[in-house]
């Protein structure tokens, strides 16, 4: 059997006892030092969890137990109450008082009947034991509060839930507008080449410069177009020449000395920047005055 422990975890069994008037039933003996604990022991072979559970109670403290509730599995490896290392897994429930007296053994010690709520505050017990505790003050409360608990667990659910509509909602705007921005940004080059090409349109004199002229106010008609199309997806060209330089908005790529004009002052533009929404998506690159 010794073998048997060192390799396999121990299987045993535990319940905490409660009677009529609402007590639950401690033990304390030699195994478990100042712990206080609940009566049980290990699973032989060839008996069932509950057939088990019934004989180690009897055995260890002289009483039978009525119907159960299982509560919870639990590995303990070296629990901090026993006495020796040890590798138990715990199957607890609670049971209610059949009939009997406790009492004493060579297992236990001392024991005690006590309100749930007290032993939680003022007696030294083990982790295991402070869950199976909770479980009966929860199975004990009145059906009114637990309806409220109910009622305040499904708001708390629900307001999580609705939360989390509105996040995935503002989210998917988000990313709508990230994919809109990505498209905005492949566009913009394309119109900031458009605008250096009509800045550089050359002077033509004698009978072409009509025809220039139309053909140049027809491709500024084209440049419109093209800033109205930015414009309506909330993309804003960032002004530049004539402004003060600002960190935020421009980057300087030279220096020119310009009479009249203030050091930092910007004088010509190399690239055009662009804010969208508020947020700067490309810089404006530019010359300032010395």
């Amino acid at each position: 059997m010794d073998q048997v422990e060192k390799k396999y975890p121990i299987i045993a069994v535990g319940a905490l006892i409660y009677n009529q008037a609402g007590k639950i039933l401690l033990v304390r003996g030699p195994k478990f030092g100042d712990f206080w604990t609940i009566p049980g022991g290990k699973v032989d072979l060839g008996e069932t969890v509950e057939q088990a559970l019934r004989r180690e109670i009897k055995e260890e403290i002289s009483v039978e137990i009525g119907k159960v509730e299982f509560v919870q599995f639990q590995d303990a490896i070296n629990p901090p109450s026993y006495h020796e290392p040890k590798h138990f897994l715990f199957i607890d429930f609670l049971a209610e008082l059949k009939n009997g007296e406790p009492a004493v053994s060579n297992e236990i010690t001392e024991f005690i009947w006590v309100d749930a709520a007290t032993a939680r505050q003022d007696l030294k017990t083990s982790p295991t034991v402070d869950k199976l505790i909770q479980a009966y003050l929860d199975k004990s409360k009145p059906a009114e509060i637990k309806n409220e608990d109910y009622k305040l667990n499904y708001q708390r659910a629900l307001a999580d839930y609705q939360n989390l509509k509105k996040e995935t909602a503002s989210r998917r705007g988000e990313w709508a507008q990230y994919s809109e921005q990505m498209i905005l940004e492949e566009f913009i080059p394309v119109y900031d080449n458009f605008k250096k090409a009509y800045w550089h349109k050359p002077e033509i004199a004698g009978e072409s410069e009509k025809q220039f002229k139309q053909w140049a106010d027809g491709i500024g008609f084209i440049q419109k177009q093209f800033g109205d199309i930015l414009k309506a997806h909330n993309v804003i060209e960032i002004k530049t020449v004539g402004e003060m330089f600002d960190p935020k908005f421009h980057e300087t790529v030279g220096e020119d000395a310009v009479e009249g004009k203030t050091h930092g002052t910007i004088v010509r533009e190399v690239e055009g920047g662009y804010t969208m929404a508020g947020r700067v998506i490309k810089v404006a690159k530019v010359i300032i005055a010395k």
